[in-house]
């Protein structure tokens, strides 16, 4: 994929959060997407027709994070209020709340089988809840983080955890073992690659770090964007031939995964870029700010 290629162009503009947008996710096939911010609602959108479709309020405190299920039935959610909420989409019911945290939760993901939701807390802990159990109490803490946990990530066999204290921690579920790669730098935000070879990482000196996932060799660096104070996003395309990141000056940038050239980066939004979301099998991007909004990008 040539840099033209890439989606650069402004499709939509979602406009509806009161505040900072911090966290835009496409569901598993791509065709709608949710957006959660400092205005306490959650909101699931159809964003190739720049659509809303439905406002989900419950939370007390800002909303950091939100994944959607695999059949888009079911969605969690966690933020500053320290539950992580576990909703029905289309009745916009809150089914449970998990309660355990001791302190605000950045970041939730659901398991393959949606059958269990990983959050990463303020706490310095993941935890592990049974979304077909009607317990409220965690089936696991996973506490071995020397600071807040900022990100988390899941494989069929893992949970990875990305932690202020420089640390991707990788948990192995079956037989109990982990490995910790130390990056010297606060690691803010982590991704997978959709082979599942590689994990990346983005870290508070302005740089993201392409680790192998079973080696925790670093394979490659990528620098130009401005990470130093907010949570901000990195992810890959979905051919993994390119690595993006969100920048605190509202650009976005494009870097080559092999040579880690900037092949492309264009300012995406007004402040700070909080989140980069991309589409399951098309060149689609979301990205939502601090501005308020959110931004559909095609080629």
């Amino acid at each position: 994929m040539s840099a033209t290629e890439l989606p650069t162009k402004e499709a939509h503009i979602l406009k509806g959060h009161e505040g900072a947008v911090l966290a835009a996710r496409f569901n598993g096939d791509g065709n709608y997407a949710l957006t959660c911010g400092k205005d306490r609602t959650i909101r699931l959108w159809n964003p190739h027709r720049g659509i809303l479709i439905k406002t989900y309020k419950s939370h007390g405190r800002e909303v950091r994070d939100v994944h959607v299920t695999s059949d888009n039935a079911k969605f969690c959610s966690c933020g500053g209020d320290r539950q992580v909420y576990y909703w029905d989409v289309s009745t916009g019911r809150v089914i449970r709340k998990f309660r355990g945290h001791d302190g605000e939760v950045n970041a939730v993901k659901f398991n393959d089988s949606s059958s269990v939701v990983v959050s990463a807390g303020f706490d310095r802990s993941l935890r592990v809840w049974d979304c077909r159990s009607h317990s409220v109490e965690p089936v696991q803490i996973i506490d071995t983080f020397l600071d807040t946990v900022m990100s988390v990530v899941l494989t069929k066999t893992e949970i990875i955890g990305g932690s202020v204290d420089g640390t991707v921690r990788t948990f192995d579920m079956r037989i109990g073992r982990e490995m910790s790669d130390n990056l010297g730098q606060p690691v803010n935000c982590i991704s997978i690659s959709n082979d599942g070879n590689c994990v990346l990482a983005g870290c508070l000196d302005s740089t993201l770090r392409l680790l192998d996932r079973t080696t925790g060799e670093l394979l490659q660096v990528y620098k130009g964007h401005i990470s130093k104070s907010f949570k901000t996003d990195c992810c890959l395309t979905n051919s993994d031939a390119h690595v993006i990141g969100g920048s605190e000056d509202g650009l976005v940038f494009f870097w080559d995964l092999v040579d880690a050239k900037v092949v492309s980066k264009f300012r995406a939004h007004d402040l700070v870029v909080t989140s980069v979301s991309y589409h399951p099998k098309e060149d689609c991007m979301l990205t939502s700010s601090v501005d308020g909004t959110v931004r559909v990008w095609k080629k």
